[in-house]
């Protein structure tokens, strides 16, 4: 489990200090931000959980900020635990992601309460039990939301809406798979994929495509770049839940993917196989 977390404020707090030496005592590691998205931006990879102590009715303020961690809590799967006036706590949780903010704090409260309280969090909400990691990349908004409702239960998923966020996120992640949109504007998904073969330190990660073409010639172009998978946008739940279990099922195992291989382009016995034909 990443026992870290990132406090986020507009002034030192005593209270704050008291829980994040407390929380080290545990193994935590802790850091402290501004309400400032340069600031925040900075350190968000390094943290799964982010702490914002909002003073009092002051969360007004911080709108664009706020906008930003919820980007964070959508795309990044990122968690947040609030502390403030009830008026604020209200505020920032209407501001921030469905299912994102994992605990709130209700002045006036100790200490002691606060870090029971996260670390109860920690053992129950943050452990992903050994999840694996789904990166998808679509510039829809609405399908990303789609499948990361699909996925959630079994899987850690992390969203992105263009390849330069895809590109971003690698830099210090390392998925256990990437579902990557065929069809992008500015930068394709194919473009994306050699951008990430040309990476040593992501050249080996996994990418099944998705994708709205179902045709032969749809499927060849992507097949030439040797995809672990490729898979209908129109796929249902079921299919696509036991397409993901399946692989990583082989890979546990020890197993090469079939798509290691490049496919004959005349055999659609081959074909087939990396697509569900409607």
């Amino acid at each position: 489990m990443n026992k870290s977390i990132l406090f986020i404020q507009e002034n030192s707090s005593f209270l704050i200090n008291a829980i994040i030496q407390a929380l080290k005592k545990d193994a935590f590691n802790c850091e402290v931000c501004s309400f400032d998205i340069d600031d925040i931006s900075k350190r968000a990879d390094d943290f799964e959980c982010f702490f914002i102590n909002m003073e009092k009715d002051t969360a007004f303020r911080h709108v664009k900020e706020l906008v930003y961690l919820k980007d964070q809590g959508s795309f990044n799967d990122k968690k947040f635990m609030i502390m403030g006036t009830p008026n604020d706590i209200h505020d920032c949780t209407e501001s921030l992601s469905d299912n994102s903010v994992v605990a709130t704090f209700e002045r006036p409260i100790n200490t002691r309460d606060v870090v029971d309280r996260v670390l109860e969090v920690f053992e129950t909400v943050m452990d992903t039990g050994g999840k694996k990691t789904i990166l998808v990349v679509d510039d829809s908004g609405t399908f990303l939301h789609a499948i990361k409702s699909w996925l959630d239960t079994d899987y850690k998923v992390i969203m992105v809406s263009s390849a330069t966020n895809a590109i971003s996120y690698l830099a210090t992640n390392n998925p256990d798979l990437i579902l990557l949109d065929y069809e992008m504007p500015v930068c394709s998904g194919p473009e994306l994929l050699e951008m990430i073969r040309a990476d040593e330190s992501n050249a080996d990660i996994p990418v099944m495509f998705l994708t709205g073409k179902g045709d032969r010639e749809s499927v060849e172009k992507v097949l030439s770049l040797h995809p672990q998978g490729y898979m209908l946008k129109s796929i249902s739940r079921p299919d696509m839940l036991k397409t993901l279990s399946d692989f990583f099922g082989k890979q546990d195992d020890g197993k090469e993917a079939a798509s290691e291989e490049a496919a004959p382009m005349d055999d659609i016995s081959l074909l087939t196989s990396y697509l569900r034909w409607n």
